[in-house]
């Protein structure tokens, strides 16, 4: 069945000299692969530089239930962006978003169109942003467990100012458990929590309590989503970010 669809790249995989399977994050239909033929030539219509990682796509496909591989009939790239791919801070977020969503994003589970807005409008304001983005990945972090379903519960207060990351709430007492931010750390995903990311962008964090709160981030992750495992990328983040 032809059907019209917005997509998200989230990786290509070479098959052939001349074809790939595209795996794209889409908002009808959830992670779905797609078979592309004929790239290496002069009248392809689908070309490489059109699916690189985090691309934003409009899609008509010819869509079968229960097939691992799909078809495209047509391919735009839409919105253009426009810094995402060259600026190499950009570059480096990139990388994280799309190792993050393929850790998260399973290709069984229901479309989610919240989730995919969500991406969407994230990857477009990344795009537009002069900034360096440092707060980005950690604001990603945060606000993608809301369509994931382990949103931090913003309880914070004076008196309940340490963020347990089992619990997922903020509690007075961490000495139960070793899985818990810091009261300083805590107060700065409480900005976080409530905080637009234009906001956020502007906030000056200590380079060592956004490192902090990233890992913690993820290992609170690793406690509520099954099979999570590690991600490479956080160390190359904290180094581009480091100034």
């Amino acid at each position: 069945m032809l059907e019209k669809c917005r997509g998200i790249v989230l990786q290509t995989i070479p098959y052939s000299e001349n074809s790939l399977v595209l795996k794209c994050y889409t908002d009808k239909f959830g992670v779905q692969s797609y078979m592309i033929n004929g790239l290496r030539g002069k009248k392809a219509a689908i070309k490489p530089s059109h699916l690189q990682t985090l691309t934003l796509l409009d899609l008509e496909v010819y869509h079968q239930q229960n097939k691992n591989l799909q078809r495209i009939k047509e391919l735009k790239c839409l919105p253009i962006l426009q810094t995402i791919h060259f600026d190499p801070y950009k570059r480096t977020v990139v990388m994280f978003i799309a190792e993050l969503l393929g850790k998260v994003l399973r290709e069984e589970s229901e479309p989610d169109g919240q989730m995919f807005g969500f991406i969407h409008t994230a990857v477009q304001m990344a795009d537009v942003s002069e900034g360096k983005l440092g707060n980005f990945p950690v604001y990603f972090l945060v606000h993608l467990s809301k369509y994931l379903g382990f949103f931090p519960k913003d309880n914070y207060s004076a008196q309940r100012s340490v963020f347990s990351l089992l619990e997922g709430y903020f509690v007075e007492d961490s000495m139960q458990s070793k899985d818990y931010c810091l009261p300083s750390v805590s107060k700065e995903l409480q900005l976080l929590l409530n905080g637009s990311l234009e906001d956020v962008l502007q906030e000056n964090f200590r380079l060592n309590h956004r490192k902090i709160l990233m890992q913690q981030m993820l290992r609170y992750y690793q406690l509520h989503l099954l099979l999570f495992g590690e991600l490479k990328s956080p160390p190359i983040l904290h180094e581009v970010f480091a100034d």
